[in-house]
């Protein structure tokens, strides 16, 4: 077989070497993000699967575009969607994790592009599972400033192995205490705040290990969640 020859070169060397352009080029992006160098990155939130649009953030240095998908269930029927798009940063990517309280469940996934202005892929939810994993945990959600207690209690599933609490104040919105199971990595932030669009909060988290004994550890549970996630490490 001829090879087809392009400017002196084979083909199949053309090829090979815009390959490795392209990926050069992607590591170059991501790397600028770590030394320093600032994307720019479109903010919006959406309830569709169809990519939002928005205004175009200067991130700080060191965020890519990060893109958080969370879908909240009620007694197994999803209910509502929350898309965001917005600066983060490199450890938020490719996050996923769940938190079960009486019977809502939340998912969230996130993805991250790293070029000014990008979209990035719409995030891969956690599975899920009815199989019990034999963690037990309180579970409440109350209106209250101090952490809701209850002598319900659930059976945790899947990889929701940590008991979890949470007290979170919203501006224009009442306080709102939650308690139940989550997966491990919702646990690693035990105070934060920030703001959800025109939205401040702030929230204390605090897990322990599941059992029968306690463990100290929702119209707003999906910003709640989405806010949680957002600072995940």
């Amino acid at each position: 077989m001829t090879e087809r020859i392009v400017n002196n070169r084979p083909m199949k060397n053309v090829e090979e070497i815009d390959k490795k352009s392209r990926s050069q080029s992607l590591e170059e992006s991501e790397e600028d993000t770590i030394q320093g160098h600032s994307l720019s990155c479109i903010e919006c939130t959406d309830a569709s699967d169809v990519p939002c649009t928005g205004p175009v953030k200067t991130c700080l240095p060191g965020q890519a575009c990060l893109t958080i998908y969370t879908l909240v269930s009620a007694a197994g029927v999803p209910m509502s969607k929350l898309i965001k798009t917005s600066c983060g940063y490199r450890s938020q990517c490719s996050n996923n994790g769940s938190y079960s309280i009486l019977q809502t469940s939340v998912l969230a996934g996130s993805s991250c592009c790293f070029t000014n202005g990008c979209t990035p892929p719409l995030p891969t939810l956690p599975s899920t599972t009815s199989e019990k994993n034999g963690v037990t945990c309180k579970t409440c959600q109350t209106l209250s400033e101090s952490p809701c207690d209850s002598d319900t209690y659930m059976d945790c599933t899947g990889s929701e192995t940590k008991c979890i609490s949470q007290v979170t104040k919203t501006t224009g919105w009442q306080t709102t205490a939650t308690r139940g199971c989550a997966t491990r990595n919702l646990c690693t932030i035990t105070h934060e705040e920030g703001t959800f669009g025109a939205l401040k909060y702030s929230r204390n988290t605090n897990c322990t290990d599941g059992g029968a004994s306690l463990h100290y550890c929702l119209p707003l549970l999906a910003v709640t969640f989405l806010c949680l996630f957002k600072v995940m490490i």
